[in-house]
């Protein structure tokens, strides 16, 4: 099953908002990370973003380095 494989959402019919809710209750806050960056047009927040994704993907879970890596992204993120 994909990210999105999920009949009982319509995500076609979601807010911006409402998808960006539905990635942090899905606990893929990464992922929110980078769709809010490309929506703000913030290369260098989601290249980083990204980066930390597949690191997630590779080791299979988040490794307390990574989370503090993507904490520092959302101080990055709010800053501006």
């Amino acid at each position: 099953m994909g990210y999105w494989d999920n009949g009982s959402i319509e995500i076609d019919k979601m807010t911006v908002e409402q998808f960006l809710d539905h990635l942090t209750d899905n606990n893929w806050h990464t992922e929110r990370m980078v769709v809010e960056a490309i929506i703000d047009g913030r290369d260098d927040i989601m290249s980083k973003a990204r980066l930390i994704w597949a690191g997630h993907n590779i080791y299979g879970y988040m490794p307390n380095a990574l989370c503090d890596l993507r904490n520092e992204l959302y101080k990055e993120m709010d800053k501006e």
